[in-house]
């Protein structure tokens, strides 16, 4: 082994003179998937050109740039663009769909192994064909589709690659948009179901206002103003999963866990949890108008929260964040802690049930809200800022179920108009027509 003089780790070594007169230097570059010592060896003619090509490596590496002496495989780049590029642009929960993709899709398949520069649309065709031969949607297809762009475009910028082979193919067309709605009778029947059911303010919440699962669960009394008859919408509730902390983890993450293989069970877990944070565009941070019909209901919901409060006692233990932010929440569970998103949706479901109601998902509530509003002839502009919507092309979605529900509105018109009309009533019904009531009123 080379005896290269020591200098702080992260600096490589210094420049040694070899017997054929060049300059060596090497920058350690952590372990290969076999767990087998990486290293960069650099060269100079000189000493000083040897450290200069040695700083321009650093600076690659501090950079974000694999430097493991030739083009990264796909499974490479992937994964340090999900570990140092990634979480600088996206949110921490969108980064855990992205891995994710990357663990199902990508890791699975030998084209994880095919260098960047060698790297062709082909190849990108090969790793989507699994996903359709498994019966997933176009629209996963095209989101797997729109990562691997994301992340070859940073690897032409760096100058990893030299094009990006996600952009010379056709993309993946994403599904066309087809929300299931309530029908305006069913949103009713739910509506006198909530009324009469613990915690239904929940789901009076999700049916009229539309707001976000995330926006619901992480809702505290502190954005509600009863009196003003204002709900206003700045924060969201979201999980992350729990990561090992225990250290064979953190030496070999292949190493079996002692404390089991769920992350959740280690002890010295980290970075998971449950976290509220500020809707992800500014047309979600909001204010919305509430029905008059639904303070009642929440000044219900209050009384009965509070009544539990007292009721728990010491068991009652409200909710801090994992980022250590404490809510008073409006939807929690009995001891105050936020409602799991999982077992949000089970209520959901049951609640459809109990209700003789074709089971939606939960979002599907938000959907309903939507159409409804369009349907009774809302501005549009009105309806993306109650839905907190960025974009106006949202509103088009929803075009085709309104084309739908306007056909059979103009049928029910038709039928209510075009009726044969009813046969008059006998004489001696004892039925007074409003001119003989009239008649007898001025006699």
């Amino acid at each position: 082994m080379d005896k290269e003089a020591r200098r702080p780790n992260g600096e490589g070594t210094a420049p040694r003179l070899l017997p054929d007169g060049r300059w060596k230097a090497y920058l350690r570059n952590g372990r290969d998937s076999n767990g087998k010592l990486q290293r960069i060896v650099v060269y100079g003619a000189t000493s000083k050109e040897c450290s200069r090509n040695l700083r321009a490596v650093i600076a690659d590496r501090d950079n974000g740039i694999l430097i493991n002496g030739r083009p990264p495989t796909l499974g490479e780049w992937m994964h340090h663009w999900l570990e140092n590029i990634a979480p600088t642009k996206v949110r921490p929960r969108t980064l855990v769909g992205y891995r994710s993709y990357v663990r199902n899709w990508v890791d699975t398949s030998q084209v994880a192994k095919t260098r960047l520069d060698k790297l062709t649309p082909e190849h990108l065709e090969q790793l989507y064909k699994p996903m359709r031969d498994a019966g997933r949607s176009e629209s996963t297809v095209a989101q797997l589709h729109r990562i691997l762009s994301r992340a070859l475009t940073v690897a032409v910028r760096r100058g990893r690659v030299a094009t990006n082979p996600a952009q010379r193919m056709d993309a993946p067309q994403q599904a066309a948009f087809e929300p299931e709605i309530l029908s305006p009778d069913d949103a009713r029947k739910l509506r006198v179901a909530a009324e009469n059911t613990p915690g239904g303010a929940r789901w009076l919440i999700a049916l009229a206002l539309g707001l976000r699962q995330g926006e619901a669960l992480g809702l505290a009394w502190d954005k509600i103003d009863l009196e003003g008859g204002q709900l206003h919408v700045h924060r969201e509730l979201y999980s992350l999963p729990w990561k090992h902390g225990c250290p064979e983890s953190e030496a070999d993450p292949r190493a079996k866990k002692p404390c089991g293989r769920r992350a959740d069970h280690c002890k010295d877990r980290h970075s998971g949890g449950r976290f509220v944070s500020v809707p992800k565009s500014d047309a979600g941070k909001r204010t919305v108008p509430l029905p008059e019909q639904l303070v009642p209901a929440l000044l219900q919901h209050r009384a009965e929260q509070l009544r539990a409060r007292t009721e728990e006692g010491t068991r009652w233990r409200g909710f801090t964040a994992a980022s250590g932010e404490t809510l008073d929440l409006v939807f929690c569970q009995r001891d105050g802690n936020a409602i799991q998103s999982s077992k949000d949706w089970q209520s959901w479901k049951k609640f459809l049930a109990a209700s003789d109601v074709p089971a939606v998902r939960v979002h599907d509530a938000r959907h309903t809200a939507a159409t409804l509003l369009l349907l009774m002839g809302v501005d549009g502009r009105v309806v993306m800022d109650i839905m907190g919507w960025s974009v106006a092309s949202m509103l088009k979605r929803y075009q085709h179920v309104l084309d739908v529900m306007r056909v059979e509105a103009a049928k029910k018109m038709g039928a209510a108009l075009w009726a044969a009309p009813a046969e008059p009533e006998p004489e001696n019904s004892g039925v007074v027509s409003m001119a003989d009531f009239r008649a007898r009123r001025k006699a």
